[in-house]
């Protein structure tokens, strides 16, 4: 197409607009700019338009520059100095802007971006609330640095200066480094290890450089572990002026020492009252080695009728914990237990996940069950002396007697009753102590001592 000779050349953004659309379309040429052209189509719309003889196939071709006034006259002006620049080296405008845009895919395909949500779609399938909800913020946390780089180039180098700058802007209020940089280490080395497993890196930066961060300083998470103690703060939770909803929570924290988590979001699917069992899969137990993936809890008759109340106002909804006004997941908050902890002045003191750091001590000190006993209660993955894992139906009766007194002794706290009685015998510290060596000679004396401080 030819551009009418009695058309006057563009010279500026000003000019453009003399010119109107016509019957058909036509083009306009650029003043001192030789085979760059406006084209006016019949609809009104005008673009840019470089024409050119390439220098590598000898033909005539053209490129769009773009739609005006997306594209200004001093821009496509710009453009067409690249252009012509290219052609002064005998190179193919054309072909060299595809070339750009295949090298721009190619990186985005591998870049470490692409297959940090490629895997993270996969933890989808598998991992679900809160712990899905960190991983995700970690993951941003790290494609914030690293993300639009190609997953073969990032050496440990790099990785080091990424991890040591989130340690440096992650300090608790004692100035001291947390473990996010070590989280983020962590789940940045299951995404070269995803890509390595394809072919698209053959290195795991994130992997080598654990031992070069500082070790986090978190503390443990505030907890009651003496009895006076607790019973103050079981009177207290009776005296909260909150909905049902809230009060029957705390009272099943304390009674059953599961997590948050798993508590507010407990189906009545999963419970029989008859039998008093509640049958989970625990949120942790799906990402973590050492948390069982299916997990059986026995409910003494306490946990029953705090849950026949819970059923008379949400036993028409799938959660026991249904809340109204929750958004999401139509369950209480996470925050609600706390806040209520918070209200009664435990701030710093206890916490709705130091529920279980209560039972874990009071258990082990006071009623003197076995630790093995405690463990499984916890979900936690626990071996027999000869190395067998237990299920999750094992020891259901011993299980099912300890916690039924964990109840009753909580009642006799509660009511300021003597808790002598609760005290195993001398037999059973015995058979305690022999567990206890029994699991020392298993698995060592450091792995032991490390799960006696969970």
């Amino acid at each position: 197409m030819e551009a009418r000779a009695e058309r006057k050349p563009i010279s500026s953004d000003r000019s453009i607009s003399s010119h109107k659309e016509d019957d058909k379309e036509y083009l306009v040429s650029v003043k001192n700019h030789p085979m760059l052209y406006l084209m006016v189509r019949p609809n009104g719309t005008k673009s840019w338009v470089y024409r050119y003889l390439s220098p590598t196939h000898s033909k005539n071709k053209r490129i769009s520059l773009g739609v005006y006034p997306n594209v200004s006259f001093s821009r496509a002006c710009e453009i067409w100095r690249e252009y012509e620049e290219l052609l002064s080296r005998n190179i193919d405008p054309k072909a060299h802007r595809e070339e750009l845009k295949n090298s721009i895919i190619s990186k985005t395909k591998n870049s470490f971006n692409h297959f940090a949500w490629e895997y993270f779609e996969g933890l989808e399938q598998t991992q679900k609330g809160n712990t899905l909800i960190r991983k995700k913020g970690r993951l941003e946390l790290i494609c914030s640095y690293i993300g639009n780089e190609p997953i073969s180039e990032i050496g440990s180098p790099r990785m080091l200066e990424v991890l040591l700058d989130i340690q440096a802007n992650s300090l608790n209020k004692a100035g001291k480094p947390t473990d996010k940089a070590e989280r983020c280490a962590g789940i940045a080395s299951d995404v070269f290890v995803y890509a390595g497993a394809r072919g698209f890196c053959s290195s795991n930066p994130a992997a080598l450089i654990k031992s070069q961060l500082a070790k986090s300083s978190y503390g443990h998470r505030p907890a009651i572990t003496k009895p006076k103690d607790l019973a103050q703060l079981l009177r207290a939770i009776e005296t909260l002026e909150c909905d049902l909803n809230t009060i029957n929570s705390l009272r099943l924290l304390a009674m059953l020492f599961v997590r948050n988590g798993d508590l507010r979001r407990m189906r009545w699917d999963e419970l029989n009252l008859e039998t008093g069992r509640w049958q989970l899969k625990p949120l942790k137990g799906q990402g973590k080695v050492n948390m069982v993936k299916d997990m059986v809890v026995p409910l003494p008759h306490q946990a029953v009728a705090i849950l026949r109340e819970q059923q008379k106002i949400n036993g028409h909804t799938e959660y026991v914990f249904f809340s109204e006004t929750a958004k999401k997941y139509h369950i209480i908050s996470d925050a609600t237990a706390n806040n209520q902890l918070h209200n009664l002045g435990y701030q710093n003191i206890h916490c709705a996940h130091g529920f279980r750091a209560t039972a874990k001590t009071l258990l082990q000190e006071q009623l003197k069950y076995p630790l093995v006993l405690v463990e499984m209660a916890l979900g936690h993955t626990t071996k027999d002396p000869n190395g067998s894992a237990y299920g999750r139906f094992e020891y259901i009766d011993d299980r099912a007697e300890m916690m039924q007194k964990w109840a009753n002794y909580l009642d006799a706290l509660r009511e300021g009753h003597d808790t002598a009685e609760f005290r195993a015998n001398a037999q059973s510290q015995a058979d305690s102590t022999a567990q206890l060596q029994a699991l020392i000679a298993e698995l060592g004396e450091d792995k032991v001592l490390k799960m006696l401080k969970r």
